[in-house]
C-alpha cells in the first residue's frame, strides 16, 4: 500500500519538483497540501500549488492556506526580489488563471490536526517550508506527534553555515520559534534533511541539462519556471557551481528512504532563538553535552546516483 503523506510547503521552484516527484511516485499517496508563508505570501503559494496540481492533473487534492504571519505574529517582508521570483515560480506568466475556489476555507493548521487524527498512526507529515503551520498545529493539539507515523523536514543546518543569514538556513530562519517548537515539542519521529547534505550532493549541470532534455509536459513547466533564476546562475549573478535541489532531497527520502539514505545520525537538536548572529540556526548536540534524549534523525549521507534516477520520475510521467 502507498504511504499516505500530507505536504506542507511554500511552493517555490524546488517545492514544485518535490511535489511532482511525490505525485509521480507509486510509493506515496498525497492526501492534502497545506500552504505556509516563506518564498512568497500564502495566497500566492496557494495559486502556485494549484498551477502545479493542474499540470499534474491532480486538482482533486485538497489545498489549505496558513497564516501570513510567524508563530509570534511577525509579518515576513518581501521587499527584495526572492531567488524564486516575485511570484515564487520564476515570474513565469500563466496564460490561464487557476480556479481559486478550489482553496479550502479551513485553516492549514486546523487541517493538519484533523487529517493527522483521521489517518492516526499512518500519515507522514512532509515539511518543505517554514514550520509555522506545524507549530501552530502543535499549539492546537499538543498530542499531534502521537498521531503521525513520522515527520520529514527539509530545513536546518548542522555546521553553522547559513544561506539566509550568516548561520541559519532559509526555512528555519523564516520562523525560528516555530522550528524550535516542532523539534522540541512535536514528540513524534522527526527526520531532518538539512542544507549540508543537499549541497554535498548537488547535481552537475551536465546531468541537469540531460534531465531537462526529456520532452514532457512537466519538463516544459519546470524549464519555464526555472528560466529566470537559472539565467542568473549561469551568468554568475548568483554563485551556484552545481544544480542544488533542496526540497527534492527531502521528498526522495519520503518516497524511498532505503534507496536514498546511506547514513543518518540520531541526536538531540533545537533551534537558537536568542543569538545575535545565530538566530534561526539549528543547534545539534553532537557530543551529548546537554544530556537530552535524541529527538531527531539527521540525514548525513545520500546516494546521489539513486537520487538522480528519482528526479527522472516526474519528467517521464507526464
Amino acid at each position: 500500500m502507498p504511504k499516505s503523506i500530507l505536504i506542507d510547503c511554500d511552493a517555490g521552484i524546488d517545492d514544485a519538483q518535490a511535489l511532482f516527484l511525490a505525485l509521480s511516485s507509486p510509493e506515496v499517496n498525497v492526501v492534502a497540501i497545506t500552504i505556509v508563508q516563506g518564498n512568497v505570501l500564502p495566497k500566492q503559494v496557494a495559486v502556485n500549488v494549484l498551477r502545479i496540481l493542474r499540470v499534474a492533473e491532480r486538482l482533486d487534492i485538497p489545498v489549505y492556506v496558513g497564516s501570513e504571519k510567524s508563530i509570534l505574529g511577525n509579518e515576513r517582508r518581501h521587499d527584495v526580489e526572492p531567488y524564486h521570483g516575485w511570484d515564487g515560480l520564476g515570474d513565469s506568466p500563466d496564460p490561464e488563471p487557476v480556479d481559486e475556489s478550489l482553496i479550502n476555507p479551513e485553516s492549514a493548521s486546523a487541517a493538519i490536526v484533523r487529517i493527522c487524527n483521521e489517518f492516526r498512526g499512518s500519515l507522514t507529515l512532509v515539511c518543505l517550508g517554514p514550520l509555522t503551520n506545524v507549530a501552530t498545529a502543535i499549539r492546537l493539539d499538543p498530542s499531534l506527534g502521537q498521531t503521525i507515523q513520522q515527520c520529514v523536514i527539509m530545513g536546518g543546518n548542522y555546521y553553522g553555515r547559513g544561506n539566509s543569514t550568516v548561520c541559519s538556513e532559509f526555512n528555519f530562519s523564516c520562523d525560528p520559534e516555530a522550528a524550535r517548537i516542532v523539534l522540541t515539542q512535536l514528540g513524534g519521529p522527526i527526520t531532518v534533511v538539512g542544507m549540508e547534505v543537499c549541497r554535498d550532493n548537488a547535481v552537475a549541470w551536465g546531468d541537469y541539462d540531460s534531465l531537462r532534455k526529456t520532452p514532457s509536459k512537466i519538463n516544459d513547466f519546470l524549464k519555464r519556471i526555472e528560466k529566470k533564476p537559472f539565467e542568473k546562475i549561469r551568468t554568475n549573478q548568483i554563485e551556484w557551481s552545481r544544480y542544488t535541489p533542496f526540497d527534492e532531497f527531502a521528498m526522495a527520502v519520503v518516497v524511498d528512504e532505503s534507496a536514498i539514505v546511506k547514513e543518518s545520525k540520531e541526536v538531540f537538536a533545537t533551534v537558537e532563538v536568542k543569538g545575535e548572529y545565530t538566530y534561526g540556526m539549528m543547534v545539534v548536540d553532537w557530543s551529548k553535552i546537554l544530556k537530552r534524549s535524541n529527538n531527531v534523525k539527521i540525514i548525513t549521507k545520500v546516494d546521489n546516483k539513486e537520487f538522480l534516477k528519482m528526479l527522472y520520475r516526474p519528467v517521464n510521467w507526464k
